[in-house]
């Protein structure tokens, strides 16, 4: 889908990918509210999400699933033992990630000394399970076989040509891992190794 790839290709860029923070994109923090002037009789205004009679439950749940998302992503320090480094741009959508419904997303480009590129696309949805987005989804290439690992509630991956993606639903956030490598296999087994690293950082659904 076209709006997934602007929207997702965005998110990319203004995360600061090439940055050297061990988050290669967190969220924007929630700002407290105002201060009012010790002069001025006017009551500070509410932080977002906040109204006169307490919390906003709409923002509150937007805000809980902003920061499951984030949690999601990979950090340098999670792929300490992958040989990879931040990519100096990021590496181009596959198809895949072009099909994934548009949402709240972020991710991470990152590079592996052989040359080969690794994307994480993480989305968050907030009027819906991930496990009925991934339901929808569907990627041209062959179907790539995935073990389901905990605690996530589905899994499906595919591989196109050289690329390979895997797609990990858990609670209300989907994460994308993409590998491209000079096969197919190797793009297959660079992925799927990195398939439980990425589970464990989902957010984990009540039973």
């Amino acid at each position: 889908m076209r709006h997934g790839r602007e929207l997702v290709l965005a998110a990319v860029l203004l995360t600061g990918l090439a940055g050297c923070a061990d988050r290669p994109n967190d969220l924007e923090t929630y700002y407290d509210p105002p201060v009012g002037s010790p002069a001025s009789t006017t009551p500070p205004a509410a932080a977002p999400g906040v109204t006169g009679t307490g919390v906003n439950p709409a923002a509150s749940a937007q805000n809980a699933v902003a920061a499951e998302v984030s949690a999601a992503v990979l950090t340098k320090d999670d792929l300490a033992r992958e040989g990879v480094k931040p990519a100096n741009t990021p590496a181009e959508n596959g198809d895949c990630f072009n099909a994934v419904p548009s949402g709240d997303p972020r991710g991470a480009s990152w590079t592996y000394s052989s040359g080969s590129s690794l994307m994480q696309q993480v989305t968050g949805y907030l009027d819906r399970p991930a496990s009925d987005v991934l339901g929808a989804v569907r990627c041209d290439g062959q179907k790539l076989a995935v073990a389901l690992p905990s605690p996530a509630d589905a899994a499906q991956g595919w591989c196109q040509g050289t690329t390979c993606t895997v797609l990990l639903a858990g609670g209300h956030v989907l994460s994308g891992l993409q590998v491209t490598a000079s096969s197919t296999a190797r793009a297959a087994d660079a992925v799927k190794s990195l398939v439980p690293l990425a589970a464990k950082k989902l957010p984990a659904t009540s039973s």
